[in-house]
């Protein structure tokens, strides 16, 4: 789907849908491997100037798919032919949930989108078995995970680890509210503590909430810091806003897109200096450019995640993103784009 067909045909027409109709509709449409398949060359950018180190994960390039647009791991193929360097899948939990009643996402001035999904999904064993169908990788899978107990977290990670190339702990859903305990630092060390028991070499991530007064930012930087110590790989920053909606069945909803976009850039310089850079960063919140990934890599980032910025740039937005990225360094005379602060720490 070039551009043009999103911008002027595809786009429109989902728009007279409701986002989570648009949504599905998506979605099946994202199934078909084989029309992904001849879009691969367009959509594929390969530079080594873009290649980056995320920890352990050799990437060919530092954008990756954020957590929420695909929770059943089913539509792998297609996203991994738009490009991405790594895909985050899920949010899965152990057990399958029906997440929050509808209607439960919407649309939000200046690209934005809100949510109060609740982490509806098929379940651990689901994802599982839609990963092991995945024909071939063509990047890092990253499977976001949540629960409401520790050993809901555990489990999930017990039956998924084998099948990612990391993991992500959601501990920052504003929808869920038995989640939110785990933002309170001695439960999230009691988790960290219950995980190192049975993890392997591979990454671990956890992603934070925003903040946006002096007591959140020394609560969440206590939280990275509790990270640090039980040697986590990574932080994604940030996770949705939490506002009061009317139309929501809990009152409230997440909102993500343009509107975070300063306060990710914050939080993402925040963490970067209080772990004085020996942290990867993924920066979650607002990208829709090469020119936002790229304020995102000055202030400390080493990967860059889409969500919002697909639903409303569409299919092309990880090339596009690249592209620029690749023209900026060249107009910066950098080499790659490990050079900027943040990319490519190890």
């Amino acid at each position: 789907m070039t551009p043009n067909v999103y911008e002027f045909i595809a786009k429109p027409a989902l728009f007279l849908t409701s986002p989570e109709t648009a949504h599905g509709i998506a979605k099946n449409i994202f199934k078909q491997r084989l029309i992904w398949r001849t879009f691969r060359n367009h959509f594929t950018v390969r530079d080594e100037r873009i290649r980056v180190n995320l920890g352990a994960l050799s990437l060919n390039n530092p954008v990756g798919l954020a957590a929420g647009f695909d929770k059943n791991c089913e539509m792998m193929d297609a996203l991994f032919c738009m490009g991405f360097g790594y895909l985050t899948l899920g949010t899965v939990t152990a057990e399958p949930r029906d997440g929050n009643p509808k209607p439960r996402m919407w649309r939000y001035p200046n690209r934005s989108l809100l949510n109060s999904m609740g982490l509806p999904n098929d379940g651990s064993e689901k994802a599982a078995g839609n990963i092991s169908k995945m024909r071939a990788r063509n990047g890092a899978i990253i499977l976001s995970i949540s629960g409401l107990a520790i050993d809901e977290f555990c489990r999930c990670y017990s039956k998924l680890n084998p099948f990612a190339d990391g993991i992500e702990l959601n501990i920052s859903t504003p929808n869920t509210i038995g989640v939110r305990i785990f933002q309170d630092a001695g439960v999230l060390d009691q988790l960290l503590n219950s995980i190192t028991r049975i993890r392997n070499e591979k990454p671990l991530w956890v992603k934070i909430p925003p903040y946006y007064k002096e007591k959140e930012r020394e609560d969440v930087l206590g939280l990275v810091d509790i990270c640090r110590k039980n040697a986590v790989n990574g932080i994604t920053a940030i996770n949705t806003k939490r506002i009061t909606e009317e139309r929501s069945s809990i009152g409230t909803a997440g909102l993500s897109g343009k509107e975070i976009f300063e306060d990710m850039l914050r939080i993402v310089q925040d963490i970067y200096r209080s772990t004085g850079g020996k942290l990867p960063i993924n920066a979650c919140g607002g990208i829709f450019s090469g020119r936002d990934a790229w304020r995102a890599f000055e202030l400390g980032a080493s990967s860059v995640q889409v969500y919002t910025g697909l639903v409303y740039e569409g299919p092309s937005v990880v090339a596009n993103l690249n592209r620029e990225l690749i023209r900026t360094l060249r107009l910066s005379k950098m080499n790659s784009i490990c050079e900027l602060t943040g990319a490519g720490v190890r």
